[in-house]
């Protein structure tokens, strides 16, 4: 079988002229910088002491003539010839060092990375005030390949090295001089450093490009199918990748006064998710795999067939399904609907993937079947208690959804739509579900600090609008997710209705104590009083003063058995089990019923 790649190496002087040039594109130049600085300092320690640094693998693109550049400047070539497959962040290091270049944080926001020097002492640290302040350090590096002529560099530093000294009554000897020049020279000809290099061939496909970075990467790295294809949008519509990441950052920052953006309280947004939703939307394919291949251009009836026609045709789908998912109103009545189905934060929503498949079905129902905004609120709400109940998005998920996907694509109206949900949601929320699964070591039997049924059941308290046990007040469990109530610390806390202390005295170890059936949600204030004793110490202080009337509402509302306080501990977890199900199945019905 013919290599599909060839070993070569390259000095990182001829890597950064590629990077400049836009010859080799370097995508990560646009995206957050994860290495910290020390790694960074590190790095240049052991191209000084002459150690290997690792292997680049490169990636040949296709030639077509319609490619876009990747990173940021003027390029003398029209478009990228290779990508970098792995080394992108000792690229970045190397690159944004050498060229005094910013990076990007985690929140997108620019930094330098600052490498300081002593030739004295031929060690590398990050740069810090100290080193900032020392004449016997470079502050940084980037100055030394910055400089117009390296020998002024060096001359100037000896000089103001010579003048410190001698404001201390010190000399700086010749032999200290020949070390500085000697140690400089030795860091600007870490350009002629050399690294080994896979050249992966235009022809081989993401396939073999994936397996042949696992079997050479020795830290377990997988590639995904998303860096793939975030890797075609640099190379053909690089563009829309901006788009993506723009939307990705304005997730996680509270905009400008009297500006909307995608910032939310539920949950950051990050690039591979959009490309599910725009995969799921827009071409109705779950696994990402064939959404690369979709986007290559891959001709389904004739096997590794590359048909640049087609990958035209689907990018051009691309770029008119984008702004949809991109849409900042669509994105917050989304939202809405999210809050609507009682999950009013990402601590009680287990899986990523439950959000943006549900956004996906909100674009669709949207866009495709033209659901007004509260019929598709009720519509996603219903979808996404169900989906998030029944753990829907976990695990091995893919076929379903695109089982799914591939149902809804031939359905001709709203009210076929709606059956479809219906039709899903009511075939898995059965009588014997409520009244058995949910109850059992499926479902709410089971200890932890939580799962998607104990989760479901919070966010039914909210959808049912619930008080908050044994609050003195009328405060709703819904409003203690509301950020900032309550200073720094969180307003709502669990509780051991069996106080941990009094079970372990019993007998009981951790697992059993733990139980989900034995948990609460209380205001702290409250919680700091309740002392270690039996509930039937602790719960008629607690209900002091409170009316028969009080006691049993807010017994119903936090699924209490009554007389729970003088029930034996595996029952009460037995009965109040089958209360949470039914408290539930009673939100699911409230959802269920706005439809």
């Amino acid at each position: 079988m013919a290599e599909i790649y060839k070993n070569t190496t390259l000095t990182v002087g001829h890597l950064i002229n590629k990077i400049e040039t836009g010859e080799l594109g370097l995508p990560e130049l646009q995206r957050p910088f994860v290495w910290k600085d020390t790694k960074v300092r590190d790095l240049f320690d052991s191209m000084m002491r002459g150690y290997p640094i690792g292997y680049l693998m490169l990636w040949e693109c296709p030639d077509t003539g319609k490619n876009r550049t990747i990173g940021t400047g003027t390029h003398s070539y029209e478009s990228p010839k290779e990508v970098i497959i792995d080394g992108q962040q000792r690229l970045t290091s190397l690159f944004a060092v050498m060229k005094g270049r910013k990076v990007l944080n985690s929140r997108f926001d620019e930094r330098a990375i600052v490498i300081s020097y002593c030739p004295l002492k031929n060690k590398f640290e990050v740069g810090t005030s100290a080193t900032k302040k020392d004449p016997e350090w470079v502050y940084d590096i980037s100055q030394l390949y910055l400089a117009p002529s390296s020998r002024k560099f060096t001359n100037n530093f000896i000089d103001s090295l010579q003048a410190a000294r001698a404001a201390k009554g010190e000399a700086l000897s010749d032999e200290e001089q020949d070390i500085i020049d000697e140690n400089f020279t030795a860091i600007e000809n870490l350009e002629k450093f050399t690294m080994p290099v896979f050249d992966i061939d235009a022809n081989g496909d993401e396939e073999d490009v994936a397996e042949i970075f696992v079997r050479v990467n020795s830290g377990g790295v997988e590639l995904k199918q998303n860096d793939f294809i975030l890797t075609l949008l640099s190379l053909y519509w690089d563009e829309g990748r901006r788009q993506i990441e723009q939307f990705s950052i304005d997730s996680t920052k509270p905009p400008i006064v009297g500006k909307t953006t995608s910032y939310n309280l539920i949950t950051g947004v990050y690039a591979q998710d959009l490309i599910r939703v725009v995969m799921a939307y827009g071409f109705d394919r779950a696994r990402l795999k064939y959404g690369y291949k979709l986007l290559r251009g891959a001709d389904f009836d004739h096997k590794g067939a590359v048909d640049l026609s087609l990958r035209d045709q689907r990018f051009n789908t691309l770029k008119t399904k984008l702004p949809d998912v991109l849409d900042i109103h669509s994105w917050h009545e989304f939202l809405k609907a999210v809050m609507n189905a009682g999950y009013l934060n990402d601590d009680i929503i287990l899986s990523h993937n439950s959000i943006f498949y549900s956004y996906a079905m909100y674009l669709i129902a949207k866009h495709r079947f033209n659901a007004s905004e509260n019929e598709n609120l009720h519509l996603t709400s219903l979808w996404f208690f169900y989906a998030c109940l029944v753990s829907l998005y976990s695990g091995s998920f893919e076929s379903l959804v695109e089982n799914h996907l591939n149902a809804i694509k031939e359905l001709t109206s709203l009210d076929e739509y709606r059956d479809f949900i219906l039709s899903r949601v009511e075939e898995r929320l059965t009588n014997d579900y409520f009244d058995i699964t949910l109850p059992g070591s499926e479902g709410l039997a089971v200890s932890g600090r939580g799962n998607n049924a104990w989760n479901a059941y919070v966010a039914a308290l909210n959808i049912l609008d619930a008080k908050i046990l044994f609050s003195k007040t009328s405060l709703l469990v819904s409003k203690l997710f509301e950020p900032g109530t309550d200073g720094k610390r969180k307003s709502l806390e669990k509780h051991h209705l069996f106080p941990k202390a009094y079970l372990k005295l019993k007998g009981y170890n951790d697992a059993r104590i733990n139980q989900m059936a034995n948990y609460a949600f209380i205001d702290w204030k409250d919680n700091a009083d309740i002392l270690d004793d039996a509930p039937s110490v602790y719960y008629p202080v607690v209900c002091h003063g409170r009316t028969e009337e009080d006691i049993r509402r807010m017994e119903v509302e936090n699924a209490l058995p009554h007389g729970w306080e003088q029930m034996d501990y595996e029952v009460f977890l037995i009965e109040r089990r089958k209360l949470m199900s039914a408290i539930i199945k009673k939100a699911y019905e409230k959802l269920r019923n706005n439809i």
